[in-house]
This record gives structure tokens, sequence and C-alpha cells, in this order.
């Protein structure tokens, strides 16, 4: 497990440049296997209730996620109203985070990335209602 010397998720700032899109590898789950090992993602996937994990890779960088609770769902929402969208993903991605390359909070690009799925997963999580 990488330990970094400080925590990326507080000392996570704006660097200021936006560099071209990275480029999004295919993400199959051998890699995560390799890194990670089959009975290490068993054990988490058992400890969350056998809930799917969320794998995130860019490049090289990988990240493993356990699955959201209704509890840090709505933190996040709370948060999104308060400190604002990029805050509240940061805080939400710290709080799921079981293993990875902090590479990915740390590099701007690579959080857009890191954001934007996030975002989207979280996103795809709202249902639809209507009265009638």
């Amino acid at each position: 497990m990488n330990k970094p010397k400080v925590n990326p998720f507080q000392e996570r700032k704006a660097k200021g440049k936006v560099k071209q899109e990275p480029k999004v590898v295919d993400d199959k789950l051998e890699v995560f296997i390799e890194r990670f090992g089959q009975s290490q993602l068993d054990e988490w996937k058992h400890l969350y209730g056998n809930r799917q994990l969320i794998y995130l890779k860019i490049d090289n960088f990988l990240a493993v996620l356990r699955p959201p609770t209704a509890e840090d769902l709505g933190e996040y929402l709370m948060s999104v109203g308060t400190v604002g969208m990029s805050k509240a993903v940061l805080m939400i991605v710290e709080n799921l985070w079981l293993d990875g390359d902090y590479e990915l909070i740390e590099d701007e690009d690579n959080f857009l990335f890191v954001f934007l799925q996030v975002n989207n997963f979280l996103e795809g999580k709202k249902g639809e209602f209507f009265r009638a």
C-alpha cells in the first residue's frame, strides 16, 4: 500500500494548469487483481456486504473505492451546497478510498478524471419519482 508523506486529500490544491485530457485506458479487472490480489478484492467486497466495489484506472494509476452508503451520499449532497462540488467529491473519495495510487488525487488532470467518474457514479444513484 502506498503511504504518502502528507495526506493528499488535505494537501490537494488546484495547480492552475490544465493539460490535455488524460488518456483513459481499458479498465479490465485483471490489472486490479494483479495489483491488489483477488483475495484482497474479495475481502473488501465481503466487508461491504458483497456490494460492488468502484474501480478507477487512468493510465497506470489505479484505485479501489468501497461502495457508498446512504450516509456517505447524504454528506456528499450537503457538502456540495456548503463547500462546493470539487471539495465534496474530494471528501467522498477520501471516505470511500480503500487503496490505490495517490497520484490520482495529487495530479490535477488525474483528479479531473476521478472527479467526473465519482460524480457520474453518484449522480447515477439518484432515482426518479413523480406525483400524479
